[in-house]
């Protein structure tokens, strides 16, 4: 049995970062869950997010790019930016990193669900997912019609970081960028990672640490968080920590969610693309996405089974269209609103 009270109080401070927001924490089963709730319009259709990492909340970014990318999001919808079990306003040192599994977040996600469709008023509410949160996101529209009418996959993850193909799709844009604009530096960078055989084919020399090297290469190629981010300790954390909608303690404890979450079962699990997803779905890319690759998600799309879906390709985006393309997003996400 589900049981999701809230808000209580967990001494989570008000976020004096984020206009018409609310801060809040609610229990389900004994542990805290953190969510922020923005909205301008209560009558809003209601929408989860669940963001990507695993184990990075991103509602900060609304906060400390709200000059350079406006997220108007809160004008159409009342959205409930959810910190999973785990991660973020959720973290919590008592927890394992073992439990953090497909099915208690997809439990979780149920409850949280209940909550906001009780709080609003509304027989059912729309789910968006980011990066390595479309793998829950995904996998909750495959098995969740009760709580969710319409599925929006931004980023939409495919075989995943461990994925050869997901260096190959990688290696391809960057390689023709690199060469298109004369980056010499980028492609070293780039051709010291891979190696290519007489035949073709395509390995990588160090596959278990190239994280962070391609990485570096993905920011050079604009091909990262967003196409104008060259750093992600610039970019992401230094922004992330001088963010007011988080205290000090919040702060820390988002990076050791997401050091907690990198360990879990969770971090490796992704959908079948064989079973169909049961409400409508609607995937969300970046031209220029190759954190999770623009190629590597069309080929999901093109699998999976839905009563609608939708795919939409943002020509001056990265990784995050709702960010970089706001209005133009925004806009196609209401062509499904019902």
């Amino acid at each position: 049995m589900i049981s999701c009270s809230g808000p209580i109080d967990i001494g989570i401070e008000n976020a004096d970062g984020l206009d018409d927001t609310e801060k809040i924490g609610v229990e389900i089963n004994g542990d805290t869950n953190g969510l922020y709730i923005t909205s301008t319009n209560p009558e809003n259709p209601v929408l989860l997010f669940i963001s990507g990492g695993p184990g990075v909340p991103e509602v900060w970014l609304n906060e400390a790019y709200s000059e350079k990318y406006p997220n108007r999001i809160a004008n159409y919808f009342t959205v409930c930016y959810w910190d999973y079990y785990g991660e973020g306003l959720s973290y919590s040192s008592d927890i394992n990193a073992d439990d953090i599994t497909i099915e208690r977040l997809a439990y979780d996600a149920h409850a949280v669900a209940e909550y906001l469709k009780e709080k609003f008023n509304k027989k059912k509410i729309y789910l968006m997912a980011h990066s390595s949160g479309t793998n829950l996101g995904l996998y909750l529209a495959q098995t969740d019609p009760e709580d969710f009418c319409c599925y929006f996959g931004m980023g939409q993850d495919y075989l995943g970081h461990d994925s050869i193909r997901f260096y190959e799709e990688g290696y391809k844009f960057m390689k023709s960028s690199f060469e298109e604009n004369n980056d010499s530096k980028g492609l070293k960078m780039l051709n010291k990672l891979v190696d290519i055989k007489e035949d073709g084919t395509f390995s990588m020399k160090n596959p278990e640490s190239a994280g962070a090297k391609w990485e570096e290469v993905l920011l050079r190629a604009g091909c990262g968080t967003t196409r104008e981010m060259r750093s992600d300790a610039k970019d992401i954390f230094f922004k992330q920590m001088g963010c007011e909608c988080y205290t000090v303690t919040e702060k820390i404890n988002f990076w050791r969610g997401k050091k907690l979450c990198s360990e879990s079962p969770y971090r490796n699990f992704h959908p079948d693309p064989e079973s169909p997803a049961l409400i409508p779905v609607v995937f969300l890319s970046g031209y220029y996405d190759y954190t999770t690759p623009i190629t590597l998600s069309r080929e999901l799309f093109e699998k999976l089974e839905a009563p609608e879906k939708a795919f939409y390709t943002f020509h001056n985006s990265a990784h995050s269209p709702l960010w970089e393309e706001n209005e133009l997003c925004l806009k196609e996400m209401l062509n499904h609103v019902r």
